[in-house]
């Protein structure tokens, strides 16, 4: 190398002149390493300060009593041997970066050397190694938060296509699970609307059986609270009530767990659920950087449940009525023409009961509309009542109403369920502390028998509901002569 000469054999001398003093500054260590013609090599000059950087034993690599890569960390040996026998082939620089292991641990090195040829066949190294371990951690931490940002990303993306149900739940604990460090199992408790919380989503557990507790808010003593907490405990339990930590015991493994991180999904500043972690390893499988994890994960999730319930309630307020909470005119034709498709793919009947109320006019007219729109509500929950929760019943505007009835159906079996909700409707209301009483007229169209369309089948239960409210108009009229 030029203007580098090989350096001779140091004397007691040399240590306090000059020259050591000048390389004991450099911020580094100088290294020369041969490689013999048969590919065994040896340091026959390594700076002392080898020995206090690395714990390297100089003496013992410039005497070749011990391999020259002794030092190197295992994983890392293959790499910088390919290193140094590509610039053997081509006598180009070496750059690489490896990890040294020593007593007291790792450090990641940087060395850059020059080759040269000798006479002989051998080449010799010239270059100098650095310290990177820092740079090389800091390097490693920003990767690794650049990953895991773009997984949370696509997590957020992938959740918002989702609807906010059970899947969407164990989805999110499935991913937690492979993101976090030192998890090997997981669940979500999701809090209702009682103050309890229920068991949404796990793995590694029984959740058909979690799914048996209901946990008061008041007794989540462990993944519970407004801040992330790893808890190390063995055996313990967070409820103290007896039945529901049976049921933890016997299908969540609680003997078993070691850790477990608990962190908060918070949404509107209030605990909505508790994504918890746990490791059956290690009361200290859990750090910092697994809590930054679960941390930004619950962020994400927070805000995907935001997104998604804002969603859920918009599209409810266009396709429910806003007084009675029932599906509206748009929800109902599209429930019929689902309907009637698979009707017709499965050759079966449905029946339409178009449903009016009589004397309603007078309720507002004489109690106001507050009164009026309390009668509406009553009625609302009448026919939910009087109905299988698989029959679609629909406001369709002012007092009138709709009933879809799906199989089995005939017209005898639609004409009861006609006679029924007709009795119901009879009992009198509370109309803001008047009381009233209404009945209904109601008309019934059968699927395919009075017509084979939406339009058409919800024609023919509107003339037939005409026909029994003109049909009574004409009794009372006849009764009136009478």
């Amino acid at each position: 190398m030029p203007g580098f000469e090989r350096p001779r054999r140091r004397t007691a001398n040399d240590e306090e002149g000059p020259e050591r003093r000048l390389l004991a500054r450099v911020p580094g260590v100088l290294f020369q390493l041969d490689v013999e013609p048969d590919g065994t090599m040896r340091f026959p000059y390594v700076t002392a300060n080898a020995a206090a950087n690395y714990g390297i034993d100089t003496g013992a690599l410039g005497s070749g009593e011990s391999g020259a890569l002794t030092n190197v960390h295992p994983d890392d040996r293959a790499a910088l041997l390919g290193a140094i026998e590509a610039a053997i082939d081509t006598l180009e620089n070496v750059d690489h970066t490896f990890r040294l292991a020593y007593d007291r641990g790792e450090r990641w090195v940087r060395v850059v050397a020059r080759p040269e040829a000798r006479d002989d066949g051998g080449v010799a190294f010239y270059g100098v190694t650095t310290d990177v371990t820092a740079a090389t951690e800091r390097q490693g931490q920003l990767e690794r938060e650049i990953t895991l940002r773009s997984a949370l990303v696509a997590l957020t993306n992938d959740l918002l296509k989702r609807d906010l149900d059970e899947r969407f739940y164990q989805h999110v604990i499935e991913r937690a699970v492979e993101l976090v460090p030192g998890a090997d199992a997981g669940s979500i408790v999701v809090h209702e609307p009682d103050d309890h919380f229920r068991f949404a989503a796990a793995i590694g557990f029984d959740l058909a059986g979690l799914q048996g507790a209901r946990i008061p808010a008041r007794q989540m003593t462990i993944g519970g609270g407004e801040r992330p907490r790893i808890v190390d405990y063995t055996g313990a339990h967070a409820i103290g009530d007896h039945q529901v930590s049976e049921v933890l015991s016997t299908y969540g493994r609680l003997d078993e767990i070691r850790s477990t991180l608990a962190v908060p999904v918070v949404v509107a500043g209030v605990p909505a659920a508790y994504l918890n972690l746990d490791s059956f390893r290690a009361s200290d499988a859990f750090g910092d950087w697994a809590l930054g994890i679960a941390e930004a994960l619950a962020v994400q999730v927070a805000v995907a449940m935001q997104r998604l319930e804002l969603e859920r309630r918009l599209v409810h307020v266009a396709t429910h009525d806003d007084l009675t909470g029932l599906p509206n005119r748009l929800l109902h034709q599209q429930r019929l023409e689902q309907a009637i498709a698979g009707a017709r793919r499965h050759a079966r009947r449905l029946a339409l009961l178009m449903l009016d109320l009589d004397g309603f006019k007078p309720v507002n007219d004489r109690f106001g509309h507050a009164a009026g729109d309390a009668v509406l509500r009553q009625v609302a929950q009448r026919l939910r009542a009087a109905l299988r929760t698989e029959d679609t019943v629909a406001r369709m505007g002012g007092d009138e109403f709709v009933v879809l009835i799906e199989h089995p159906v005939t017209r005898a079996h639609a004409l009861r369920v006609a006679d029924k909700l007709d009795r119901s409707l009879r009992e009198p209301y509370d109309a803001l502390g008047n009381v009233v009483e209404l009945r209904a007229s109601i008309g019934v169209a059968l699927f395919p028998d009075d017509a084979d369309a939406p339009d058409r089948l919800l024609k023919v239960a509107d003339d037939a509901m005409f026909a029994v409210k003109d049909g009574r108009a004409a009794q009372a009229r006849q009764a009136g002569r009478d």
